[in-house]
């Protein structure tokens, strides 16, 4: 699998399968579903605030999926995350919106590698 995944840290996932501890319920699994559940609203709350023009909330709900997609080793994403959360100082509401777009797109990726780990985790 290692080899497949172009958008999540390999190395981060082993990491997390290391803390594991046997009789419990699956940590890494747990990580990932409350991702894949979470995020889609999120995207959707910042693409919301994004068409009110409000960065700061946009930078706000950015900086949540920025903390769980890094914990995953989803970094390519989480550098888009603070890209935009960068943006909340300067108001660049339109170049705001192109990063959106960016993370989106990156989200689905992410998404992917994360089912197929999810897969071979059960």
């Amino acid at each position: 699998m290692n080899d497949s995944l172009k958008h999540i840290n390999y190395q981060t996932i082993e990491g997390l399968k290391m803390l594991q501890e046997d009789g419990e319920p699956d940590f890494l699994l747990d990580l990932i579903e409350t991702l894949l559940k979470t995020t889609p609203q999120k995207l959707v709350n910042i693409e919301n605030f994004l068409s009110a023009n409000d960065l700061q909330a946009a930078a706000k709900e950015s900086h949540s999926i920025k903390s769980s997609v890094r914990a995953l080793g989803a970094d390519i994403l989480g550098g888009k995350c603070q890209s935009l959360e960068d943006l909340k100082a300067t108001n660049e509401v339109e170049k705001a919106k192109n990063i959106f777009n960016e993370i989106k797109k990156e989200y689905e990726n992410v998404a992917n590698e994360l089912l197929q780990i999810k897969g071979s985790l059960k």
